[in-house]
């Protein structure tokens, strides 16, 4: 057969489509958290969950797995190192996956190098919160009172957003480990048995918890984005805390990557047509007005980056120099 190059590569695209579509009918795809349910990770994955059926070649059934444990390792490591390989088993992440890989934490098997990415459902911006009957207003509390708070791992966010925190200007913390998930991490502030959780994300303040901020059952006290969010009101930002170039420096490391909140991927062996056919039905799911129309209602923010965007944006981030790195990981207890 003879055709021009734009025919022949729309007749390639449509048998790639093809095959990604024979291969998903009838199939299951399990979306992968490494959390507890009623945390942040776990919204998003369940709010996404129909979308993508939806949207997906073949229109393949898609199921959410819990898979707690770690700070959210677990569930990585498992999803990249046993189970399909074949693109119907993709996980979530969070960006505690991002900083453990760059610190080299030795209970991290998995390289994101190699992971196979369909694209970023959202950019968010990550705080910590106090719970109201603490009587923490703000992080500079810090200084003449230990706060408590509680964490889903040594590797998550959950600690070392805290650690840096403490490191870097010297607060006074307390940490309390092995909660599963940030929702149960919550449900232990409400008992007192914790006064404090750190990432804590803009779209669950203005989403499933907007009532306890409004309320003021949550109070905001450190925000970590590289611009102050509105809903966390007049809480600081870490950057504005910090006391030299270094210091900021550093914060980047770690806070930096909270920004890219909520990447999915496959693992390294799913085949290219599978893994076409997942990103096709990724883009055309976040681009799909009844998703953002329900999203609006839901006050969830989507904020997505195709498959392209998202590998260079973790391409920057995996570029960190090494002596950073190192002396990062000496202040998060690497």
């Amino acid at each position: 057969m003879v055709c021009g190059l734009s025919l022949c590569g729309a007749l390639s695209n449509v048998a790639i489509a093809d095959e990604a579509a024979k291969f998903y009918k009838g199939k299951t795809i399990t979306l992968v958290i490494g959390f507890s349910p009623g945390g942040g990770a776990d919204t998003f994955a369940r709010f996404f969950q129909p979308f993508l059926a939806k949207h997906m070649p073949g229109k393949p059934n898609v199921i959410v797995q819990n898979m707690p444990g770690a700070g959210g390792i677990k569930a990585f490591n498992q999803v990249y190192n046993t189970g399909a390989q074949d693109g119907t088993r993709v996980i979530l992440t969070s960006p505690s996956h991002t900083i453990a890989y760059l610190l080299g934490k030795k209970n991290v098997r998995y390289d994101l190098n190699k992971m196979r990415w369909i694209g970023t459902l959202t950019q968010d911006t990550s705080a910590c919160v106090a719970n109201k009957q603490s009587g923490i207003r703000t992080i500079e509390d810090a200084k003449n009172r230990t706060i408590i708070f509680g964490s889903t791992g040594k590797s998550s966010s959950t600690t070392q957003h805290v650690m840096i925190l403490e490191s870097l200007l010297g607060y006074k913390f307390k940490i309390t480990h092995g909660y599963r998930g940030t929702g149960a991490v919550r449900l232990a502030m409400q008992k007192n048995e914790v006064e404090a959780v750190c990432s804590f994300w803009a779209s669950q303040a203005l989403g499933p918890q907007a009532q306890d901020i409004k309320s003021g059952q949550l109070v905001p006290i450190v925000q970590m984005g590289k611009k102050k969010h509105p809903v966390f009101g007049n809480a600081p930002s870490a950057y504005d805390l910090a006391q030299n170039e270094e210091q900021k420096t550093i914060m980047k490391v770690v806070y930096g990557k909270t920004e890219l909140s909520r990447p999915f991927g496959a693992p390294p062996g799913t085949p290219d047509a599978n893994l076409d056919g997942l990103r096709r039905g990724f883009w055309s799911a976040v681009n799909d007005p009844a998703l953002k129309a329900r999203a609006k209602k839901s006050r969830i923010i989507i904020d997505p980056l195709n498959a392209a965007d998202t590998e260079r944006e973790l391409k920057a981030i995996l570029a960190t120099p090494k002596a950073l790195l190192a002396k990062t990981k000496k202040l998060v207890g690497g």
